[in-house]
C-alpha cells in the first residue's frame, strides 16, 4: 500500500534570497563541468552548490554542502515551511516545436524495498552513483531534487482533476529558469484535500520514471541508520520527496538516452565495429546543410522515430568521422519476453558485450541525452562514436517495470527532468 503524505519542507525565501528562478538547476545525474560552472556563475544561491555537492570544488564536497546548506538557513535564504504541505506543480516547456504542460505533485512517499511491489524499478543502477548520493545525504541531512515517478489514475481521473484543479488558482512561487521548463507551484496544506489525494492512490503502483540512485541512495542510507540505531516510523529519512505523475498527463514525454564509446583502446573500438558489423545492415543517413552537430544529432534523433513491432534499430555517429548511419539488426535472436526484446537490451547483449566484457562495459560506454555534450565529447577527440536510441515505448516500459524486471542502466529519459532546489526535502524527527 503506498503511503504518501504532506512533509515540512524547505524553499528559498526571495526577501533573502532574491529570484527564485536563478537558484534553481537539473538534478545531479546531466549537470556537465560546463553548466556546473554557468550555474556558480549565475547565483550566489544556485542550488547546484548542494545538489552536486560542489564536486571538483571542495576537499571535502560533502561537508562543504552541509556547510552552505547551513549558512544559506542561519542567513534566512532557506526557510522552512511551518505546516506539512504538498506542492502541485505545472511544468511549461518546448518539445518539437510544441508548448506542452506537465502537471504533478510534489509529496514524501513511504520508502518500501522493491520486493514489496509498491515502489517499482525498471532499470539497473551504477554503484558509484549511488555511493556519491548516499554521503550527501549522510553529510547535508536533506534531499535537494525530486524523483520524477508515474502512477495510474482511476477512471475518473480523480487525483488528474484535483490536481488541474489547484493549478487554475494563483500560484505559490513561479520560477523561469534560464534553459529549463518554466515552472508554477502551489503550496496545498488542507487536510481534506490531501486526503483525498492519499485516499485516491492508496492502492496504487508507483513506477519510478527518472531517479533510480536517489531512491537507492535512499534505502541504503536508511539501512545504514537503522544499523546504528531505532528509527521510529514517522522520521523523514523513512520518506522520499517525489514528484509524482499520471500515465495519463498528455506532458510525459520520453526520450532515447544515448550511449558514448568514450574510453575504448584502438582494439576494442575495432571490436565494437565488427561486432556492428557482424549483426547489423547499414544505412548512410545525411542531415540538413548547415546545421551544427548538435542540431544534426537532434534532427538524426527524430528521423529515427519510434520503434515499431520488434524491429531493432539505432543510430551510429562518427562511425566514420562526422557521418551518421542506421543500424537495423539484421535477425535480432528471438526474445522470450518484453525485456529480452527491449532495444537497449538487444543493443548491450548482442552488440556491445560480443566485443566489451560486461565488467569492462561501464568504463568504456558512457550514458548521455544531450545532444549537445555528445556533439563535444565526439569533437573534442574524448569519445569516438556514439549510439543514438530511440525512446523505449511507454507500453514497453509498463510491462517489464509491472513483471519486476530492469532494463540496462540509464535507458529511459522521461522529459523534462524535475528540478532541483524548488522543494527541499530536510531529514528530522518527523515529516
Amino acid at each position: 500500500m503506498a503511503e504518501i503524505q504532506p512533509f515540512r519542507a524547505v524553499r528559498y525565501n526571495p526577501d533573502v534570497a532574491g529570484d527564485v528562478s536563478l537558484h534553481v538547476c537539473p538534478p545531479f545525474d546531466v549537470i556537465t563541468p560546463q553548466l556546473q560552472q554557468e550555474l556558480y556563475d549565475r547565483s550566489p544561491f544556485n542550488i547546484v552548490r548542494l545538489e552536486l555537492a560542489r564536486r571538483g570544488m571542495a576537499d571535502d564536497p560533502y561537508e562543504q554542502a552541509a556547510e552552505t546548506a547551513q549558512a544559506w538557513t542561519d542567513s534566512g535564504a532557506l526557510k522552512h515551511e511551518e505546516a506539512p504541505s504538498i506542492y502541485v506543480t505545472e511544468e511549461e516547456f518546448e518539445y518539437q516545436d510544441q508548448t506542452l504542460k506537465r502537471r504533478g505533485f510534489v509529496a514524501a512517499v513511504r520508502l518500501e524495498d522493491y520486493d514489496q511491489e509498491i515502489v517499482l524499478p525498471h532499470e539497473g543502477t551504477r554503484s558509484d552513483w549511488v555511493a556519491d548520493r548516499v554521503k550527501l545525504m549522510s553529510a547535508a541531512q536533506s534531499n535537494y531534487s525530486p524523483l520524477l515517478v508515474i502512477y495510474r489514475d482511476d477512471l475518473r481521473s480523480s487525483v488528474g482533476n484535483l490536481v488541474r484543479a489547484i493549478a487554475g488558482g494563483t500560484p505559490t512561487a513561479v520560477f523561469t529558469p534560464p534553459d529549463m521548463p518554466q515552472l508554477r507551484l502551489w503550496r496545498v496544506s488542507d487536510p481534506g484535500t490531501i486526503g483525498v489525494l492519499q485516499a485516491a492512490l492508496r492502492d496504487a503502483e508507483i513506477f519510478i520514471a527518472d531517479g533510480h540512485h536517489r531512491y537507492e541512495a535512499a534505502l541504503r542510507y536508511r539501512g545504514s541508520v537503522r544499523a546504528e540505531r531505532e528509527v521510529g516510523r514517522d522520521e523523514s529519512i523513512n520518506f522520499r520527496m517525489m514528484l509524482m505523475v499520471s500515465f495519463d498527463e498528455p506532458g510525459l514525454i520520453t526520450r532515447g538516452y544515448h550511449r558514448l564509446v568514450e574510453s575504448a583502446t584502438d582494439d576494442e573500438f575495432a571490436a565494437i565495429l565488427k561486432s556492428i558489423e557482424n549483426t547489423c545492415d547499414l544505412e548512410e543517413w545525411t542531415s540538413t546543410e548547415g546545421l551544427s552537430t548538435t542540431a544534426q544529432i537532434e534532427e538524426f534523433s527524430v528521423a529515427l522515430g519510434r520503434r515499431e513491432g520488434n524491429e531493432v534499430e539505432f543510430g551510429l555517429f562518427a562511425k566514420e568521422p562526422g557521418k551518421f548511419h542506421i543500424a537495423r539488426m539484421k535477425s535480432p535472436p528471438p526474445a522470450d519476453n518484453a525485456l529480452e526484446n527491449s532495444e537497449y537490451s538487444q543493443l548491450h547483449s548482442y552488440v556491445i558485450r560480443p566485443a566489451i566484457p560486461e565488467e569492462q562495459e561501464e568504463a568504456v560506454i558512457s550514458p548521455y541525452h544531450d545532444a549537445g555534450l555528445i556533439a563535444r565529447q565526439i569533437d573534442s577527440g574524448v569519445a569516438r562514436m556514439a549510439f543514438i536510441m530511440r525512446p523505449v515505448p511507454l507500453e514497453e516500459f509498463i510491462s517489464i517495470v509491472t513483471r519486476g524486471w530492469r532494463l540496462p542502466a540509464k535507458a529511459t529519459n522521461f522529459y523534462p527532468k524535475p528540478p532541483a532546489g524548488a522543494v527541499i526535502q530536510r531529514f528530522s524527527d518527523q515529516l
